[in-house]
């Protein structure tokens, strides 16, 4: 089996059909369904339930209480079959009914496969990632891969380890550094958007939070990443002061009138000398 598509929920049961909707549309059709849900009491069960009655054998669900998020997704690793996972968690959709046969068109190799993906907010698209064709520590420290396009290698799991539950907000991020830069992970770019990312989950929420701040910290004391961390902090605060210089320069406008009086301070200083 090519994939296991994975979802969590807990009380979400809008955002649950929205997921289900996208997903049974998937005119690919090698992968199972397995619905992770934490004992909601919204609703959510019955929609479930209704969805096992009318499915084949490649859908299968749990109910019961968790700890969070990513014990709910350590279950659906568990539960896992195919060669490669995706995290699709309620209220997340498949751009299109495309979006597999896309992927799985081709034979892949390596053990982390990303695409883009679109964020939205309140229904409309306000962003779209766009991953690099080589995913670096740098691009990891300023960006990171959104779980919701990323399809993980089932065996990456079985060898480096599952998502820590120590990490309420963060254990998806700690998963990429383990894997891609300290086991060395290989990875391929996709070149289309999978999926659209509801930018109302509890990390997007919550990182202004001490808590997300401390597992941040945590994450990247690793005694490797610390040889990365100082270069990148120094890049990203020259970075910084030097935006408005950038600015001014990207402003055909602001950058002549800068020019024009750079040239006549020079002409009054060789006059004067």
């Amino acid at each position: 089996m090519h994939l296991s598509v994975v979802t969590v929920n807990l009380n979400n049961r809008e955002g649950l059909q929205k997921t289900i909707d996208s997903v049974q549309k998937q005119r690919f059709r090698d992968f199972e369904f397995i619905v992770v849900d934490g004992a909601s009491t919204d609703g959510s069960i019955n929609l479930i339930k209704q969805m096992a009655d009318q499915s084949d054998e490649n859908f299968r669900w749990i109910s019961e209480p968790d700890s969070g998020v990513y014990e709910a997704m350590n279950k659906g690793i568990r539960l896992s079959e195919g060669e490669y996972l995706l995290f699709l968690n309620s209220g997340d959709f498949l751009i299109d009914d495309r979006v597999f046969e896309n992927v799985f068109s081709k034979g892949h190799t390596a053990d982390i496969l990303t695409g883009k993906c679109n964020v939205s907010q309140k229904g409309e698209v306000i962003h779209t990632t766009n991953p690099p064709e080589n995913i670096t520590f740098g691009f990891l420290y300023n960006h990171g891969l959104a779980h919701q396009s990323t399809f993980i290698r089932r065996d990456a799991f079985q060898k480096y380890g599952m998502y820590s539950e120590d990490f309420r907000y963060n254990a998806d991020i700690e998963f990429w550094y383990r894997t891609i830069i300290l086991q060395n992970c290989s990875t391929e770019t996709l070149p289309f958007i999978i999926t659209d990312y509801n930018n109302h989950g509890i990390s997007t929420k919550e990182k202004s939070s001490e808590t997300y701040r401390k597992e941040m910290i945590d994450i990247l004391s690793h005694p490797v990443l610390q040889k990365f961390v100082p270069d990148y902090d120094l890049w990203r605060k020259q970075h910084i002061e030097m935006e408005p210089f950038h600015w001014a320069r990207s402003n055909k406008v602001i950058n002549y009138l800068i020019l024009s009086l750079y040239r006549l301070a020079c002409r009054i200083n060789s006059i004067r000398n």
